[in-house]
């Protein structure tokens, strides 16, 4: 099995966008790509859109050659109906989305998820609601979960997993559960038991606001219960990546890693790439170079 991680925070843009080739099928997971509209009190740096757009074209490439696309939910950051990412990568593939009609917030039901399936109803050739279902090809077999929280907070909406196994390797991709906080989280996990899982880490840069310090050191807690549960690969970025303090926050994490011997990456470290989080110094950034990114007016 090869797991290609295309676009993360820790390459410079918010995203997840994931491709798994199993022998049988390539499966490309939220394809799109995003940025942070304020942070720090300022908007996207110029690098930051650049950056954007140079990954929304990898992101094409890569999910036009897909057998299946994924969405696992209705934030920009995981789904796009052709902002950035050209919505014909969804031509004559088999969708698999997030069940736009249940488990789903109002913003999400009403809104994102109707103009996403308006925009690209007539491209693929099937599209599922994968909520708790399964499809095998050949040796491979995909199952999605049943809805699971985005994070602590349910107002935020639900998420739906990703799990794949073939040919004796097992991998889940989490979305954005951020970080394990609830047992039922946890509980979806270790049953599915995967030698390699894409999580996309606690929403430290939001610790005190939309992350309590208990549901941070339960999130904590819980990885470490992963991590002690056979695992073979973490990779950990995506929320936890926005964070300045990010390698502090983790820290009893890559402990616990190094003690059962599993292997822990950011998708930077994963892929051999730069680590270049721009989110996160954005201040930075702005302050070796004013120019500010316009994501308004983009021509494609």
């Amino acid at each position: 099995m090869e797991v290609k991680l295309i676009a993360f925070e820790s390459f410079g843009v918010r995203s997840q966008a994931t491709l798994v080739y199993t022998g049988d099928v390539k499966i490309a997971i939220d394809p799109a790509v995003s940025l942070a509209p304020r942070r720090f009190g300022l908007p996207p740096h110029a690098k930051e859109v650049e950056r954007m757009l140079e990954l929304a074209k990898e992101i094409e490439r890569e999910a036009i050659e897909a057998d299946i696309i994924v969405v696992t939910h209705y934030h920009y950051d995981h789904h796009d109906p052709g902002k950035f990412v050209n919505n014909n990568i969804y031509k004559d593939k088999t969708l698999v989305i997030k069940n736009p009609e249940v488990n789903i917030n109002p913003n999400q039901k009403y809104r994102r998820a109707p103009f996403f399936l308006k925009i690209i109803k007539d491209k693929p050739n099937k599209i599922i609601y994968g909520d708790g279902k399964v499809i095998k090809l050949g040796n491979t077999e995909i199952s999605f979960s049943n809805a699971l929280p985005h994070g602590a907070d349910k107002r935020l909406g639900y998420v739906m997993p990703v799990f794949i196994k073939a040919k004796g390797e097992s991998f889940l991709f989490t979305s954005d559960v951020e970080g394990i906080p609830l047992d039922e989280h946890l509980h979806y996990v270790k049953k599915m038991k995967p030698d390699f899982i894409v999580l996309d880490g606690p929403l430290t840069y939001l610790l005190g606001s939309a992350l309590s310090d208990e549901e941070f050191l339960k999130s904590i807690n819980n990885i470490k219960e992963v991590i002690r549960g056979g695992i073979r690969t973490m990779i950990i970025d995506h929320h936890v990546m926005r964070d300045p303090n990010y390698d502090e926050r983790i820290s009893q994490l890559r402990d616990e890693a190094e003690r059962f011997k599993v292997e822990l990456f950011n998708a930077a470290q994963y892929m051999r790439k730069p680590f270049e989080p721009l989110e996160m110094r954005r201040k930075e950034l702005y302050k070796e170079d004013p120019r500010r990114g316009d994501i308004i007016n983009i021509k494609r």
